[in-house]
């Protein structure tokens, strides 16, 4: 095929040491990522040669798992298991507060057990909690995690969808894929994020936010999707925006299009649930 035709997002597998061959003709991948993309609905998987080998491109995707011979730990004996440590996507919670710190304490310990911890915590206070407890709770989360923060709000009627975005420009400057909000009187389960890992990374489906039907408890949000849609803002939930590209979007429209999850015709929404 025409090379010049491929995207400047691409992966060659080429020289990739994680590429299957038999000769000099490529078969396969060691994460089953060729046979993967072979049937995806948006990325493609192009046959491509050169005078060396026939070998395969990966269209519309930067492959995380791509590895050359030039990379430190090439000669280590067993590489998958070395690059499998190497891919991971940083992330950030943001978890409210209910009025319950021995619940809070819990979710504090959720999110420590996860096999990936967010690198960004925030902490969101809409009633008071004792001097004494929150020092604690504090101190577990500064020994805890790379940075935190803890957003007190004054409004205590504030919606919790503009107390998210409040909380994402405070946390936007740090390096994080995606960030998930918890409630503190609900349960995280100690595999949320390799959920997240196998959905996008392993199974390489795409998303913009990763929801349940009227909860914002687990609800995930790709960090670009929400500065391309401004998140929360003229009252309008970023996941109708995103279901309908449109960052403008009114609540007279979101009621015209339809409001139920299932309503949101868009492969960027996804339930929690499924995962």
């Amino acid at each position: 095929m025409d090379i010049n035709n491929v995207s400047a997002i691409s992966t060659v597998c080429k020289n990739c040491l994680f590429a299957i061959y038999d000769g000099k003709t490529q078969i396969g991948c060691k994460f089953n990522r060729t046979d993967k993309a072979d049937t995806h609905n948006y990325y493609k998987l192009i046959e491509a040669e050169d005078d060396e080998k026939e070998f395969y491109i990966v269209d519309n995707h930067i492959c995380p798992y791509q590895r050359t011979d030039s990379w430190t730990h090439a000669n280590d004996t067993d590489i998958v298991a070395r690059v499998k440590e190497e891919v991971f996507m940083p992330w950030a919670a943001i978890l409210f507060y209910k009025n319950n710190i021995n619940d809070l304490k819990k979710r504090i310990q959720e999110l420590k057990a996860q096999s990936v911890q967010p690198n960004i915590v925030t902490l969101v206070l809409s009633s008071d909690i004792p001097s004494e407890d929150l020092k604690d709770v504090l101190t577990d989360i500064d020994n805890s995690f790379n940075v935190w923060y803890v957003q007190k709000l004054l409004d205590k009627d504030l919606p919790d969808r503009l107390s998210i975005d409040i909380c994402f420009d405070k946390m936007k400057r740090n390096k994080f894929m995606f960030y998930a909000c918890f409630e503190s009187d609900k349960f995280i389960s100690t595999e949320f994020y390799s959920k997240i890992h196998t959905y996008v990374i392993d199974d390489m489906k795409r998303y913009g936010v990763i929801k349940e039907q009227d909860s914002i408890h687990n609800m995930t949000v790709s960090k670009p999707v929400h500065k391309k849609y401004g998140g929360n803002g003229n009252n309008v939930a970023l996941e109708y925006k995103v279901a309908y590209e449109n960052q403008e979007l009114t609540q007279d429209e979101v009621r015209a299009h339809g409001t139920q999850l299932e309503d949101l015709k868009s492969n960027f929404i996804v339930d929690y649930g499924q995962l």
